[in-house]
């Protein structure tokens, strides 16, 4: 490629509306364009580093005898009815009706439509095991687009699909997944982390996160420091919690010591009081009974909304009332709040039911209950639903769990038969009976994976693209080209040995400046760069800059293509 012929839409300034370095770094390099929230325009550079991403992962799928599909988009409703997750993706589904009025959503994920493609298929185990994937634009109605492609509306995806006749070949198929998602990711050259996670709206039992680690990341994985021991925050549990749940039977005498509370003014209490619990009003459903309740955390713990979700008590999700509705309420601010005479049901988390002589809101402004036991209080539940911290001792007992932001980049779940059984898809075993099959989904967000490589690999000049996924592997900076004609001649030379080599080169051919072309190219992120000029070519030699450590060597001119087919690992052809 010639830059005379690319379309090279590098900007200097940064749009007000990009926050984080890789939104930033992908409008200025000219990678993408939006026209709506959440929603790009992919330019030509931008195409070939998707197009790099999909070539690894094409490969990795065929590895596993992976079978590439392509489904509508644009998807049935009653088939969300079916699986009963149109209410449950809510109005992150874009719906609309056609010209006959037939209902349908703008898919964010494939599982309905697959299964009942494939119910239509197979008919026997030993058409089983089978695997199809593919990769497609999909669409989720994001209440609030942010970070670029990170939190897109519209996104790249790569989307597969199991099929099984029992769960042992389930569990085989997804390790192959994990590996092969290991392999993929390691070829990206992304530093990342598996974590245990929550199969949330997808169903299942068992689901892993592929996590890679960014400072401007929306998730939280936690592990301990010898790594034996790692999830997504949201499942994440300390040592504390499993020791009290394995003796959960000493539940009703454990702590309820009997000691006299008191009551205080907040002015004689310490504000960073370690003993305090905070109280927490929530509307949910208990017993399928609209209830609010109330959830007591210690002070300096958060709410894990993930596993509240989880616990069958409450058949709808929660939701916290406001600092108004509490007054309404209960007649105080949620600061004053506490739970000695609410006539409603009084979740505790476990942390804050292992503590005594404990400091409550009195249910009166400026007051507070000290010195109270659980012996106090009239509790329904307690449960693990708060999120770790780095105070938590790990499960494995290494130590204190570390907590780090990341981006979720892959994410595999086994479903077991979550959809076969809702959409009637079924098999005839060996044995003559006729059974649901085993499924499993392999999802990976391409659009996200190229904003996080940027999230990992930057400087202050721009981007820094493994070799890997670059858009270009090599660059070719002439210096005056239209002035010397050895120049021009041995650049056009070097650009046709090297595409003669199955090198992605480019060659900068528009005679610019030299500090432009290098300030453009170092932006872009091509990690190979050979310079050449009058008086290196005099001198027999081509200068080599090396993107990533900024490493300059002189290269003799009859070494250059070998130079680099070396530092690209690849083989003379």
């Amino acid at each position: 490629m010639r830059t005379s012929k690319y379309l090279l839409s590098t900007v200097k300034e940064t749009p007000d509306d990009a926050k984080i370095i890789s939104h930033q770094l992908m409008i200025r390099s000219g990678m993408i364009r939006k026209i709506s929230s959440g929603v790009y325009v992919w330019l030509p550079t931008g195409i070939r580093v998707i197009r790099k991403i999909k070539s690894i992962i094409k490969t990795e799928m065929n590895k596993i005898e992976s079978l590439e599909i392509s489904m509508p988009i644009i998807q049935p409703e009653y088939l969300w009815k079916k699986s009963g997750r149109l209410h449950a993706y809510g109005e992150e589904l874009l719906k609309f009706s056609d010209r006959h009025k037939n209902q349908f959503i703008l898919g964010p994920t494939n599982e309905e439509v697959v299964t009942d493609f494939i119910k239509t298929e197979i008919h026997s185990y030993k058409e089983l095991p089978l695997i199809v994937y593919q990769i497609q634009t999909k669409f989720r109605d994001e209440i609030r687009p942010r970070f670029g492609v990170i939190r897109a509306r519209e996104f790249i995806m790569k989307d597969a699909y199991s099929f099984h006749s029992d769960k042992q070949c389930l569990k085989n198929t997804y390790n192959k997944f994990y590996h092969s998602y290991i392999n993929i990711f390691n070829k990206i050259k992304l530093n990342f982390s598996v974590v245990q996670a929550d199969s949330g709206s997808m169903g299942g039992n068992i689901s892993h996160e592929f996590q890679a680690f960014s400072k401007n990341g929306e998730d939280e994985v936690v592990f301990s420091k010898n790594g034996s021991y790692s999830s997504n925050i949201n499942s994440a549990q300390c040592l504390e919690t499993i020791d009290f749940l394995k003796n959960k039977n000493s539940i009703s005498t454990t702590n309820k010591i009997s000691t006299q509370k008191s009551i205080i003014h907040a002015k004689y209490l310490k504000k960073s009081s370690p003993n305090k619990i905070k109280t927490i009003l929530v509307k949910t459903n208990i017993n399928n009974i609209n209830s609010i309740a109330a959830i007591l955390l210690c002070e300096h713990h958060e709410l894990n909304f993930f596993k509240i979700e989880k616990i069958k008590i409450f058949q709808k999700s929660i939701v916290l009332l406001n600092e108004e509705e509490t007054i309404k309420f209960s007649g105080v601010s949620r600061e004053f709040l506490g739970p000695i005479g609410l006539n409603i049901p009084i979740i505790v988390d476990i942390s804050a039911y292992k503590m005594k002589n404990f400091t409550i809101g009195a249910n009166l402004y400026n007051h507070f209950f000290i010195n109270v036991n659980w012996n106090d209080v009239v509790i329904l539940k307690v449960l693990d639903i708060r999120k770790v911290t780095k105070k938590d001792i790990s499960p494995d007992g290494s130590g204190y769990l570390s907590i780090e932001k990341s981006i979720e980049i892959g994410h595999i779940f086994q479903l077991e038969k979550s959809y076969s059984k809702k959409m009637n898809a079924s098999i005839a075993l060996k044995n003559g009976n006729q059974e649901n099959v085993y499924m499993g989904c392999y999802g990976i967000g391409i659009s996200r994976i190229i904003a996080t490589v940027i999230e990992q690999n930057h400087d202050s000049h721009g981007i820094i693209w493994p070799d890997s996924i670059a858009p270009f592997e090599v660059v070719i900076l002439p210096i005056n080209m239209n002035k010397y004609k050895e120049v021009e001649k041995f650049s056009n030379s070097l650009y046709q040995e090297l595409k003669k080599q199955k090198i992605d080169v480019i060659l900068d051919d528009r005679n610019l400046r030299p500090g432009v072309m290098f300030h453009q190219m170092d932006l872009i992120g091509i990690p190979h760069q050979i310079i050449i000029s009058f008086t290196l070519i005099n001198n027999k030699n081509v200068e080599y800059r090396d993107r990533k450590h900024k490493k300059t060597i002189f290269v003799n001119i009859t070494k250059t293509v070998d130079f680099i087919l070396n530092k690209l690992k690849k083989k003379q052809k």
